[in-house]
Order: C-alpha cells, then sequence, then structure tokens
C-alpha cells in the first residue's frame, strides 16, 4: 500500500469514526500488491458484501475446518459495532473441537424435553440439532452482558449485539465463509408468547451465565462452497422509505 493511500485511508477514518469493518473494506479498496504479476480480482465493495450476505445453515457446510483466524477477525468486527455511551454490552462464549458437539447434545435434549412435554417431539429434528453442531467448525454463543447501573435502555443493548453480529456475519462473508443465527432453546417455553428475552434455567446452567447476561442466540460457522451465497430477495426500498 503506497503513503497516499494509507493516508487517504487515516482521514476517512479520523473523519467518519468509521468502525474496524468499514476500515478494513476501505483498506482494501486501496491495496496494491507487491507482486506485478498479480492477477487478483477486482475487490468487492461494502455494499456488495452486504448485498451478498446470507444465513448459510450447517446443512450447507462442506467438512472443511474454518481457520481460528477468521473467528478472530469476526470477533475483532464485533468489537467495533456502535455502542452507546460505549458500554459495549457484548459476550461471547466460542465453542470449537469437543465443545461445540456439547453444544449440539444440550440443543437436542433441550428441544426433547420441551417438546415431548408438549407432544410435538419429532425424532428427525432431534438428530438434526446433533448434526448442525457436528457440521460446524464453531458454534459461538452471542450474549448480552448488560451492566445494572446502565444509562441504555436495554432495548439498545440488545440493538449494540446485533450490529455485532452483522459485522460478525460480514467478516465471514468476505471470507467466503458461512454463518447462521439461530434462537433454538434460547427462550424460556413458558415466557415465549410474551416476546420477551428470557432464557430457560437449562440455558443460563449451560451457559454459566451471571444475573447481567442474556443468550440471544447462537452463531454457526462452516465452510461452504461460493454458491452458498446466492442472491437475495428483498422488496424495493421505495417500499419502505418516506421522504419528506
Amino acid at each position: 500500500m503506497s503513503e497516499r493511500s494509507a493516508t487517504a485511508i487515516a482521514s476517512v477514518v479520523a473523519a467518519c469514526g468509521a468502525s474496524f469493518l468499514t476500515y478494513f473494506m476501505l483498506a482494501k479498496q486501496y491495496q496494491q500488491s507487491d507482486d506485478e504479476n498479480s492477477n487478483d480480482s477486482k475487490q468487492e465493495s461494502t455494499l456488495e458484501i452486504i448485498k451478498k450476505r446470507r444465513s448459510v445453515f450447517p446443512k450447507q457446510y462442506n467438512g472443511e475446518p474454518v481457520a481460528r483466524e477468521v473467528v478472530d477477525a469476526m470477533l475483532e468486527a464485533a468489537r467495533w459495532a456502535p455502542t452507546h455511551h460505549l458500554t459495549e454490552p457484548w459476550h461471547f462464549i466460542v465453542y470449537s473441537g469437543e465443545s461445540r458437539l456439547a453444544v449440539g447434545n444440550f440443543l437436542a435434549e433441550d428441544y426433547k424435553e420441551t417438546a415431548t412435554a408438549s407432544g410435538k417431539f419429532l425424532e428427525k429434528k432431534y438428530e438434526k440439532k446433533l448434526k448442525n453442531a457436528k457440521a460446524s467448525s464453531y458454534i459461538i454463543a452471542l450474549c448480552l452482558d448488560r451492566n445494572p447501573n446502565s444509562k441504555c435502555p436495554e432495548v439498545e443493548e440488545i440493538c449494540s449485539v446485533a450490529m455485532a453480529v452483522q459485522n460478525m456475519h460480514l467478516v465471514s462473508t468476505e471470507m467466503g465463509v458461512g454463518s447462521y443465527w439461530s434462537s433454538a432453546s434460547v427462550y424460556d417455553p413458558k415466557e415465549k408468547k410474551s416476546r420477551a428475552i428470557i432464557n430457560s434455567a437449562a440455558i443460563r446452567d449451560f451457559l454459566e451465565l451471571s444475573p447481567t447476561q442474556t443468550c440471544l442466540g447462537w452463531l454457526f460457522v462452516g465452510s461452504c462452497e461460493d454458491n452458498c451465497f446466492k442472491s437475495g430477495l428483498r422488496k424495493p426500498i421505495a417500499d419502505k422509505v418516506v421522504w419528506k
């Protein structure tokens, strides 16, 4: 990268307060290979990566291990999500190797217990939860860690965690790695109709959550083929915007 390009990036970051993810994308656009014979394709823009992002499910993973560096980059991107009053209310628990299978076993057994009680248990769904864990390289518990003395309303803290997860999802997409946010076993069955995020005792015990922490879901991460990032469907933005 030339000195002029580096200066340009630094100016943009300083002026706009860009997040790590934005800086990362800008840096890629300015980067020039030292190898004059390099045939690298044109780098994708930030907007192109946002539009390319998809939920890639564990059944689509190809079994190739995901490098630890990919997850490290995803977590670093999460660290730079917007956060009111700089509370940084995210808390992540990363499971890999044998521990990810323990997550699968927990999700399967928790489903069996709750679904049997309601008369809706399906063996196929039970097996699917075990297979999903096995197919993934990593499973990340996505948690809110809220300071009870925070000046921020809880909804703002939840939004910060969600934006952190979006940053993670975009980095995995940029690196060609599949990821999928699941809410399996997150809600206490007795409280689910209230639409409030209240964890069951089972998930709190499994994750060893403190009283200030709440699980918002799981991010499954696994290698996939390029065709997993298919064109998506969205309504025209004009249908959702009012200009005044």
